[in-house]
């Protein structure tokens, strides 16, 4: 039996199926467009914002239209959290309705309390009182994170390269 020569073997080696070239081309692919998300992820918390007032990526922008572009910002972070508060005051106030209906079916029944009554009573007065402390707990935690993220969204609206006008000298 003759062997290949040496050349013969590294060409086999070296030589990529065309399935191996593809499967790298689509990985250099994914990568080039990983790479592009991400700066779109960069600059996109103000793209909503300039496409409601019709302003083009890259455009100068005038001193009153980076406010009203740091005012809608603002706006829509508070419209934000104020709906995750209310939504967190809503199940705060389901919980302590469902207490009193506890507390209401109890004295309905009045004398003809049974252990078991009493048992399904405080089962439901404690996990509502757990649940209350947690919606509480959540809600302190709310409006602590709210301040926070209100000083953060102005600071990098004011960092933004994009409304350099709001840090210039008013000529009025």
């Amino acid at each position: 039996m003759a062997q290949p020569d040496d050349n013969e073997k590294f060409s086999k080696v070296l030589d990529k199926t065309i399935y191996e070239k593809a499967r790298e081309k689509m990985k250099e692919g994914k990568k080039k467009s990983e790479d592009e998300t991400t700066q779109k992820k960069e600059r996109s918390f103000l793209d909503p914002f300039l496409k409601k007032l019709n302003i083009k990526e890259g455009t100068a922008i005038e001193e009153e239209t980076a406010i009203n572009i740091k005012n809608e910002a603002l706006r829509s972070l508070k419209d934000r959290l104020l709906t995750r508060a209310e939504i967190i005051q809503r199940r705060l106030e389901e919980e302590q309705k469902n207490l009193e209906n506890a507390y209401m079916e109890l004295r309905r029944k009045g004398d003809n309390i049974s252990a078991k009554d009493e048992k399904e009573y405080e089962s439901a007065v404690n996990k509502a009182n757990f649940r209350m402390d947690i919606l509480t707990e959540r809600a302190q935690q709310h409006y602590k994170n709210s301040l926070d993220k209100f000083t953060q969204l102005d600071k990098q609206l004011m960092e933004e390269p994009m409304l350099a006008a709001l840090k210039q000298p008013t000529n009025h």
